[in-house]
């Protein structure tokens, strides 16, 4: 039976899957209806200035940018890479609060798949929430991996690290 905290951290590193799956959709929400717009540009200076956001914003112009530069073929991609990346993220999350091994093992590689194109996010441009992030999922892909190793240990099974040889014999 699965302690308390376990489930717990399990069911908060869920948690965190699903708001990222939340997040990417509404995201993709967002820039569905910009595209809808006449004036995309218009609409978020507009939405800047409500959320008092600066309209000459570096980071801003960078985006709107970037999405107004979109053909429709890479628009298509962007679209599909978002749902499926929040699919994955959604799937994890689910996999996760129902404590399923297979979710373990799915977080532990996507989650550590992802580690190298977070670094190179950091070498490029460092940032208080790029660091922050890939601490998290440092954490997270540490904490699995120990959790799904202790498991294979002591439940007879086939954990990572664990000899599978050992178990037949």
């Amino acid at each position: 039976m699965a302690s308390n905290s376990r489930v717990g951290l399990l069911r908060l590193i869920a948690v965190f899957k699903l708001v990222k799956a939340l997040a990417l959709l509404a995201s993709l929400a967002t820039v569905f209806n910009l595209i809808r717009q006449d004036d995309p540009a218009h609409t978020i200076i507009t939405w800047a200035l409500t959320l008092h956001v600066d309209p000459h914003n570096h980071y801003l112009r960078s985006i709107l940018a970037a999405l107004l530069d979109l053909d429709p073929k890479q628009f298509v991609l962007l679209a599909v890479g978002t749902v499926l990346y929040a699919l994955l993220f959604s799937v994890e999350g689910i996999g996760l609060w129902f404590d399923q091994t297979w979710a373990e093992y799915l977080t532990i590689v996507a989650t550590a798949g992802f580690i190298p194109v977070e670094v190179y996010e950091i070498i490029s441009r460092v940032s208080i929430t790029r660091v922050l992030l890939f601490v998290l999922n440092v954490a997270i892909v540490w904490y699995l991996i120990v959790q799904v190793r202790h498991r294979g240990h002591t439940e007879g099974g086939v954990g990572l690290g664990c000899d599978s040889a050992s178990k037949f014999s």
